[in-house]
C-alpha cells in the first residue's frame, strides 16, 4: 500500500489566511537580503505543489525520485542548499503553489511598528515577490510566536488566507498579495487569542474557507466553545457557524483535515474540548465525536482511509496516566455516523507532531523526540524510543522517495530509512542557534524547512514528484441522486450585523442525509419567520427602525426541514448604557454575557464582571461594528479588592486598550499586550470600592502610509469635576485604522463594577 493510495479518499483542502489594517503589498524585482542563491534546473514538475502545511494528500507523503539524503546548512558546493534566507525565519510551515512559496511570519521585528506579514517568495530562487503586512491589536500572543499557524493556498482562485495571532483572518491574491477580504475574528465573532499564541490553521473546501478556534459569541453562543466557521472563499461571507462543546479547557492548534468515508465528505480535528470531531464541511453538521484527553487536542488527527490516528499528551480521560495514541474507525453517514476504538496505547506521550502511515505502519514522535513505530492494525509495537538526538519535538513528519524526513525543535535533523525493524539513519546533523517548529514540506521536487532563524530550500538536479490532481482527491463520494431528498437547509449569509432600518437579501441552500447540496429550491417552496425586531419579504430582511443594541433570529422552512440565521441589530453612534433595564448586558455584545451580570452596585445596577469564571475572568468583550472610526469611549468603573490584590479594568477603542491596572498602579495605553509596540504607561495611584470615570478618546489623524493613531486617556474619581488635562497620551505610526469599541478586564483576583457607559464620535 503506497502513501498516496492509501489516501486517495482523502478530499482536496487548501488552506487560507489573510490580513488586514495597514496592509502593504509589495512587489520586488530582486530578493530581499537573502544570504544565498543558486541558479539551478531541475527536472522536478512545478505542478507538484503543497498547498496544505501537511501536503496535498492531508498526510505529510508524496511521491517522489531521487531527493537528497544529506545536507548542509552552511552552503557552499555540495552542500545541496538551493537557496537560504535568513531574514525569513519563522514557527510556521510554508506552502507553495504555482511556483511560489507563502509563509506568515513577524513584520519589522522588535519595532514601534511591528506586525505581521504574509511574505510571497519565488520557491526556486526565493526571491521576494511580494509582502502583505497587517497590525497585531488586542492579542496576547508574544511576539516571538507570531506565525504560530500557516497559510494556505487554493489552487482554484489563485488565493491564499491567513488567520493571524489577533483572530485577523485574511483572503490575498496569490500573485499580487493584493487583500482581498478580511475580517477581525477576535471583533466579530469572540475569536481568542491566547499567551500561548495558539492559531488554528484553515482549510478550503469547495467554495468555502473554513476556520475553527475557542470563540465567545453572542446571544445562545456567548460561552466558550471551540467553532468552526465556514465563509464564501471569494467574499469572506459566513455560510455556516458550527459547534462542539461547550467550556473546553484550552485552545489548540490541530489542523483539520478533510476526507470521504462511506461515501460521505467529512472535516475531521482535534478540539479544545479534548475530542477528535467529524463534522461535514459543507453544512457544518456534527457527526461524531471521540473523548481522547481532559485537556484541549494539539497534535493534528492523521486520517488513512476510514481510520482517524490520533494523540495527545495530556490526562487521559480516565485513570492518572498522561498521554495516549489511539486508532479509530469511522464508518456509517448521516445522524447515523459512527466512531468506534480499534486500539489505544496510554502513556505515550504525543502532544504536538503529528504521524505518518506507510505500508500499514504508524510512525510517530512523542514530546521528547522518540520515535515510535506501530501495527497500524493492531497497534502492536515494532520499534520503540529511536532517539533522534533532542528532546523536544514539533515538527510532523514527512515521508517521500522512500525516506522520513525529520526536523526538531533544538535545530536538529535526521534523514531514516525504513527496515523490517523500525528504521536506520542515512544522516543527521545539528544546527545551531535554529529551532524548526514548522515541519518539512516537499514541492517540485525541492525540501524547504523552516526555522526560526532561516527559511532554507534543499535539493539537487535530478529529483522528481508526482503531481497530485484535485479529481484523485474526492473520489469515493455517493452520488448525489442516491440521496435526492432535502434533509438540511441553511441560511446565507449565516451571521449578520446590521443598523436599524438596514435590509439584506437571503439566500437558502439545501443539502441532503450525505451533506451534498441540492438545486436551490425556488421561492414560493421557503416559508420565512422573523423572531425580534425585523420582517422579511421575498426573502430580504429588514431591521426594526427602532431597534437598538438587540437581536432577531430568522428561520426558513420548507417541509418539516428549517434552518436558522441571527443578526446583530447595532445602531450607528452615539451608545449610552446605564443598566438600568437590562437583566442581561446587551444582547448583541460578543463576548459579553457568561461573563457578565448586572446586579446592584452601590444601589444602582451596573454591568460587573465575575470573578468565578476561571476561563473567562480575563478577557475583552465587543460592542459594535469594526469599521468604526475616530470615537471616544467613556465609563464609570469600580474595583474590589481580594486577598490584598486588585483587578485591571479597560476600555478599548480603535485597537486600543486604556488599562487602569490594579496591582501596579498604573494606567497604559497599547494595542498588543505582550509586545507593547507603541505603549505609554504612567503611575496612577487608585483605591479599591471607589468609583472614577474612564475615558479613551482615539483619532487617526494623516491618511495613507502618513496616518497616525493619536489616544489620549483620563482617568479620575467620579465625584470629582473632571480635568481637562489627559492623563496619559500615546501615537501609533502603524496605525489600526478601525475596531469596535468594547471592554477589557481582568477581574480574576477580585470583580469590576461598570455603568455609565457611553460611546461617542469624535
Amino acid at each position: 500500500m503506497s502513501p498516496t493510495t492509501s489516501t486517495t479518499r482523502l478530499a482536496e483542502s487548501v488552506d487560507s489566511f489573510f490580513s488586514c489594517s495597514r496592509f502593504r503589498s509589495v512587489l520586488t524585482a530582486s530578493a530581499f537580503a537573502f544570504s544565498m542563491f543558486v541558479t539551478f534546473s531541475a527536472s522536478a514538475d512545478d505542478k507538484a505543489d503543497w498547498t496544505y502545511w501537511r501536503g496535498p494528500l492531508f498526510n505529510g507523503t508524496a511521491e517522489a525520485e531521487g531527493l537528497v539524503d544529506d545536507w548542509d546548512a552552511e552552503g557552499g558546493e555540495g552542500s545541496n542548499v538551493l537557496w537560504k534566507r535568513d531574514d525569513l525565519g519563522a514557527r510556521s510551515t510554508p506552502v507553495v503553489m504555482d511556483g511560489r512559496l507563502y509563509t506568515i511570519t513577524r513584520a519589522d521585528p522588535g519595532t514601534p511598528i511591528e506586525g505581521e506579514k504574509i511574505v510571497c517568495v519565488d520557491a526556486e530562487t526565493g526571491e521576494t515577490l511580494w509582502e502583505n503586512r497587517f497590525n497585531v491589536w488586542m492579542s496576547d500572543v508574544p511576539d516571538t510566536r507570531v506565525g504560530w499557524s500557516s497559510v494556505v493556498a487554493d489552487p482554484e482562485t489563485g488565493n491564499v488566507y491567513a488567520l493571524g495571532v489577533c483572530g485577523l483572518f485574511l483572503g490575498i491574491n496569490g500573485k499580487t498579495g493584493e487583500t482581498i477580504w478580511s475580517k477581525p475574528l477576535h471583533e466579530q465573532f469572540g475569536l481568542l487569542s491566547t499567551y500561548g499564541g495558539r492559531t488554528n490553521f484553515p482549510v478550503v473546501h469547495e467554495d468555502l474557507v473554513i476556520i475553527s478556534g475557542v470563540i465567545i459569541n453572542w446571544g445562545d453562543a456567548a460561552k466558550p466553545n471551540h467553532r468552526l466557521i465556514a465563509m464564501d472563499k471569494h467574499t469572506g461571507e459566513v455560510v455556516w457557524f458550527s459547534g462542539t462543546r461547550d467550556l473546553p479547557d484550552d485552545t489548540t492548534y490541530s489542523a483539520p483535515t478533510l476526507t470521504t468515508i462511506d461515501g460521505q465528505r467529512q472535516i475531521i480535528l482535534g478540539a479544545g474540548d479534548g475530542s477528535v470531531w467529524g463534522f461535514q464541511p459543507r453544512t457544518g453538521k456534527p457527526l461524531w465525536h471521540y473523548d481522547l484527553s481532559r485537556r484541549g487536542l494539539f497534535a493534528t488527527p492523521l486520517i488513512d482511509g476510514n481510520r482517524v490516528y490520533c494523540s495527545h499528551s495530556e490526562e487521559n480521560v480516565t485513570g492518572s496516566a498522561m498521554g495516549a495514541v489511539a486508532a479509530l474507525e469511522i464508518s456509517g453517514t448521516g445522524d447515523d455516523t459512527t466512531v468506534k476504538e480499534l486500539w489505544k496505547l496510554d502513556e505515550l506521550v504525543i502532544g504536538r507532531s503529528a504521524p505518518i502511515v506507510v505500508d500499514g505502519r504508524l510512525y510517530i514522535v512523542d514530546d521528547r523526540c522518540k520515535l515510535w513505530v506501530i501495527d497500524a492494525d493492531s497497534g502492536d509495537m515494532i520499534a520503540e524510543r529511536i532517539a533522534i538526538g533532542d528532546r523536544k519535538q514539533w515538527p510532523s513528519l514527512l515521508y517521500a522517495d522512500e525516506k522520513i524526513y525529520v526536523l526538531t525543535e533544538n535545530g536538529r535533523w535526521a534523514i531514516l530509512e525504513i527496515t523490517e525493524d523500525g528504521v536506520d539513519f542515512i544522516n543527521k546533523g545539528r544546527l545551531r542557534d535554529e529551532a524548526f517548529y514548522g515541519s518539512p514540506i516537499l514541492a517540485g521536487g525541492k525540501l524547504y524547512f523552516q526555522g526560526t532563524s532561516a527559511l532554507y530550500c534543499v535539493g539537487n538536479e535530478t529529483a522528481t514528484q508526482k503531481p497530485v490532481s484535485l479529481a484523485e482527491q474526492l473520489v469515493g463520494e455517493t452520488p448525489v441522486d442516491e440521496n435526492p431528498a432535502i434533509a438540511q437547509l441553511l441560511i446565507v449569509p449565516g451571521e449578520l450585523l446590521l443598523e436599524p432600518g438596514e435590509s439584506v437579501d437571503l439566500s437558502v441552500r439545501v443539502f441532503n442525509a450525505l451533506g451534498q447540496q441540492l438545486a436551490t429550491p425556488s421561492a414560493d417552496q421557503v416559508t420565512y419567520t422573523v423572531t425580534g425586531p425585523g420582517e422579511i419579504s421575498n426573502a430580504t430582511f429588514t431591521a426594526n427602525q427602532d431597534a437598538s443594541h438587540d437581536a432577531a433570529t430568522i428561520t426558513a422552512t420548507i417541509g418539516d426541514v428549517f434552518g436558522t440565521t441571527r443578526v446583530r441589530i447595532v445602531p450607528p453612534l452615539p451608545w449610552k448604557f446605564t443598566f438600568d433595564d437590562l437583566s442581561d448586558p446587551p444582547v448583541s455584545w460578543v463576548g459579553a454575557r457568561y461573563r457578565h451580570q448586572i446586579r446592584p452596585v452601590d444601589g444602582s445596577p451596573a454591568l460587573v464582571k465575575v470573578s468565578t469564571i476561571p476561563k473567562g475572568a480575563r478577557s475583552r468583550a465587543w460592542m459594535g461594528s469594526s469599521d468604526l472610526k475616530n470615537y471616544t469611549i467613556a465609563a464609570d468603573v469600580l474595583g474590589k479588592r481580594s486577598n490584598g490584590q486588585m483587578p485591571d479594568i479597560g476600555l478599548t477603542a480603535h485597537g486600543y486598550v486604556l488599562d487602569l491596572m490594579g496591582n501596579s498602579q498604573q494606567v497604559q495605553i497599547r494595542t498588543w499586550s505582550p509586545q507593547l509596540r507603541m505603549a505609554r504607561t504612567v503611575d496612577f495611584p487608585w483605591e479599591p470600592d471607589r468609583w472614577y470615570r474612564m475615558k479613551l478618546r482615539a483619532q487617526i489623524e494623516g491618511s495613507g502610509d502618513s496616518a497616525v493613531a493619536v489616544l489620549q486617556g483620563k482617568i479620575w474619581p467620579r465625584d470629582e469635576a473632571e480635568p481637562e488635562a489627559w492623563t496619559v497620551t500615546a501615537r501609533d505610526e502603524s496605525p489600526v485604522m478601525t475596531a469596535s469599541p468594547g471592554l477589557y478586564g481582568n477581574a480574576k483576583v477580585a470583580e469590576i463594577a461598570i455603568d455609565n457607559l457611553e460611546v461617542t464620535p469624535n
